[in-house]
């Protein structure tokens, strides 16, 4: 009796190990794909709420893919020193970027807004088409600390191209005479994924 005992004990802990380690795997497989809220801690202590909300610069003064490329960029250093030459001065971090210029060293920025490999978005087709940056980014202008702000997830891409989530003021110059809940933009595979 013992020894049926000990078999089946047996057994359950390793029906329990292999399920732990499918359910693992899995994980692995099919990973959330949404990093909303990630909000890395940045070499430089920037504040989008004061270069953008205070000192009201565009964004795409410092981004300046987002007109032109399937990238936003992150701005160069020389950028930052068109206005740091004379402002801020005394301040540590604004000190760190004029030493790194001066070394023709970049500052190493953490990415927040990551998206898959195999998506492909170009910001400039949304840009060109009206869709603005809070869209994606959120309220950037009261934000000290970067954050992802919407899931950028596909289900969540999809439902703003049919039109479900769309904001009104776009829909209406997009859509002007049509029923809004047609396809806004490409649904299709290809339009993102290449």
């Amino acid at each position: 009796m013992v020894g049926k005992f000990l078999n089946l004990k047996l057994i359950l802990v390793l029906l329990f190990t292999v399920f732990i380690l499918v359910i693992i795997s899995l994980g692995s497989v099919f990973p959330n794909a949404s990093n909303q809220g990630y909000t890395p801690t940045q070499p430089i202590a920037f504040s989008h709420k004061i270069h953008v909300g205070t000192n009201k610069i565009g964004c795409m003064y410092c981004h300046t893919g987002a007109e032109r490329s399937r990238h936003a960029t992150v701005p160069a250093l020389s950028i930052c020193m068109n206005c740091h030459r004379v402002v801020g001065l005394d301040k540590p971090d604004v000190q760190r970027l004029l030493k790194n210029f001066q070394e023709k060293k970049p500052i190493e920025w953490i990415r927040v807004h990551e998206l898959a490999d195999y998506v492909y978005f170009p910001h400039k087709r949304h840009v060109k088409v009206g869709v603005a940056c809070e869209i994606c980014h959120g309220d950037v202008k009261n934000m000290d600390v970067i954050e992802q702000y919407a899931p950028l997830t596909m289900g969540w891409c999809i439902d703003c191209h049919r039109g479900i989530t769309t904001p009104k003021q776009l829909l209406s110059r997009l859509k002007p005479k049509e029923d809004h809940y047609k396809e806004v933009c490409p649904t299709h595979c290809t339009a993102c994924h290449n």
